[in-house]
């Protein structure tokens, strides 16, 4: 059930509108611009879990 609400929660950006002069539906088009940061953030959470299961 969990994993159901954030499998919801993930794909809720896709039913909103993009905002004027793109066209585009939900938040996808700015992937690029995001995706360093979200490399980022996995990068981190992957290290963190290694250093846990480490020890």
């Amino acid at each position: 059930m969990k994993l159901l609400l954030v499998l919801l929660f993930t794909l809720l950006p896709t039913m909103a509108w993009a905002h004027p002069g793109h066209g585009g539906v939900g938040l996808f088009h700015h992937l690029l611009d995001f995706a360093p940061a979200i490399i980022l953030v996995a990068l981190l959470a992957w290290v963190g879990v290694w250093a846990k299961n480490r020890k």
